[in-house]
C-alpha cells in the first residue's frame, strides 16, 4: 500500500487653517508683514486667494475596514474602486470640499456622498462602512475564502465523512486504473498552550471499503493522498511520501509562512500505520501527527484528496513533492482543490 503525504489620517486637512491672531486687547502689535503682502482672516479667504483644490486632501488609496475593496482618488478628480488584485471595478470621477467627497460613476451606479470624520475616516452616507487611509492593496480575505475552499470536514466527528475518489488501484505499469471512495475521519486528543507555542497530536484515519478496490487476482498497488495546507495564504506544507508503516522519526518537518507581515513558524512529525487484517471489510490507514504552532495561529488545514481520473495524473500527484514543495494549493495540477475534504485543526 502507498500513501500520498503530503485574508491617514488626512493631516494635509489640518494645514488648511487660517492665521492666527495674536494679542489680547489694546493695540495689535505691528505686523511685520510687507504692506504689498495681505494677509487672511479665515480659511475661507485663504481659499479664495489660493485657489485651493480639495480633491488634493483625498488623493491616495483609502480602504474599507471589512470590504474588500480599495479607492484610489487621482489629482485629476478621477477615482476607480479596485478590489484586492487591483482590478478595477468602478470608475467616475470626483467632487471634494472640506468636509468630504461626491463621488459620480461612469455607469449607473448612485451618486455616494462620503463624510471626512474627525477622525480622518471617510463616512460613507446612508451606511455604517467608512474608509481609511492605506498605504498598500492588502487583503485580509484568505487563500481559501478568496478560492471558495471550505472547510467541509468536521473534526471529531463520530462519523467517518466520504471522499469520492479518494482511493485508486491498478496493476503494474497502471493496468486496471480505478477510482473510488473511502472515509475519512480526524480527531484531536491533545491541545495544549505552553510558553507560547500551541502542541496539537491528532489522528487522520482513512476507511477503504473492500468494495473499492477491484479483484485484480494479482499484486496491485492501492494510494491515498492526504497533507497539510496553510489556509491563510494556500502554501502547502510539503512533507515526502510516507509509504507502508513508518514512525515519528521518520517525519519531521518544519515550515514558515507569511501573512499580514506576520511570519508564523509550524514544526510536525507524523507517522503511518496500514491495517490490512482488520475485523471489518475495510483497509485502515492512519497518519499520527504531532504539530507545534505559535499561539496566535489557526490556519492549519488537514486534507484528505481525492486521486485523478487517470494514472499519468496520479503518478504526477505522487511525484508533486519533488516539482512543487511549498505550492499553492491552487497551482498544484493535477490536483483539484475542490474534491478534497478540508479539517480545520485549530478550531
Amino acid at each position: 500500500m502507498k500513501n500520498k503525504t503530503h485574508l491617514l489620517p488626512l493631516a494635509s486637512l489640518l494645514l488648511a487653517g487660517g492665521i492666527l491672531c495674536t494679542g489680547c486687547g489694546g493695540d495689535a502689535p505691528v505686523s511685520s508683514v510687507p504692506a504689498d503682502v495681505s494677509t487672511a482672516s479665515s480659511v475661507e479667504e485663504v481659499d479664495a486667494m489660493d485657489g485651493y483644490d480639495y480633491i488634493n486632501d483625498y488623493v491616495g488609496l483609502w480602504g474599507y475596514y471589512d470590504i474588500e475593496l480599495w479607492l484610489r482618488v487621482h489629482e485629476d478628480s478621477t477615482f476607480e474602486f479596485v478590489n484586492s488584485e487591483d482590478e478595477t471595478i468602478y470608475t467616475g470621477t470626483a467632487d471634494a470640499d472640506k468636509y468630504g467627497m461626491d463621488l459620480y460613476f461612469d455607469d449607473d451606479t448612485p451618486q455616494m456622498r462620503l463624510d471626512l470624520s474627525v477622525s480622518g475616516d471617510l463616512l460613507e452616507e446612508g451606511s455604517s462602512d467608512a474608509l481609511h487611509p492605506v498605504d498598500a492593496i492588502v487583503s485580509r480575505a484568505t487563500c481559501f475564502e478568496k478560492n471558495g475552499l471550505e472547510i467541509n470536514g468536521i473534526v471529531d466527528s463520530s462519523d467517518p465523512i466520504q471522499l469520492n475518489s479518494g482511493v485508486c488501484s491498478f496493476t503494474g505499469k497502471g493496468s486496471g486504473y480505478n477510482t473510488d471512495e473511502c472515509y475519512w475521519q480526524v480527531t484531536k486528543y491533545n491541545d495544549v498552550t505552553h510558553d507560547g507555542i500551541r502542541e496539537i497530536q491528532f489522528d487522520a484515519v482513512c476507511y477503504i471499503p473492500d468494495s473499492s478496490i477491484p479483484y485484480f487476482g494479482q499484486t496491485y498497488d492501492t494510494y491515498i493522498s492526504s497533507e497539510l495546507y496553510d489556509a491563510y495564504t494556500g502554501t502547502w506544507l510539503t512533507a515526502s511520501t510516507a509509504k507502508g508503516d513508518t514512525s515519528r522519526a521518520d517525519h519531521h518537518y518544519y515550515h514558515t509562512v507569511y501573512w499580514n507581515d506576520n511570519a508564523y513558524d509550524i514544526e510536525f512529525f507524523f507517522s503511518t500505520d496500514w491495517n490490512m487484517s482488520s475485523t471489518s471489510d475495510d483497509k485502515i490507514f492512519t497518519k499520527s501527527y504531532v504539530v507545534y504552532l505559535p499561539e496566535d495561529y489557526d490556519g492549519l488545514v488537514f486534507a484528505a484528496q481525492a486521486q485523478p481520473d487517470n494514472y499519468a495524473d496520479a503518478m504526477a500527484l505522487d511525484n508533486l513533492e519533488n516539482v512543487s514543495p511549498e505550492g499553492n494549493i491552487m497551482d498544484l495540477a493535477p490536483l483539484d482543490p475542490y474534491a478534497s475534504l478540508y479539517f480545520s485543526i485549530c478550531g
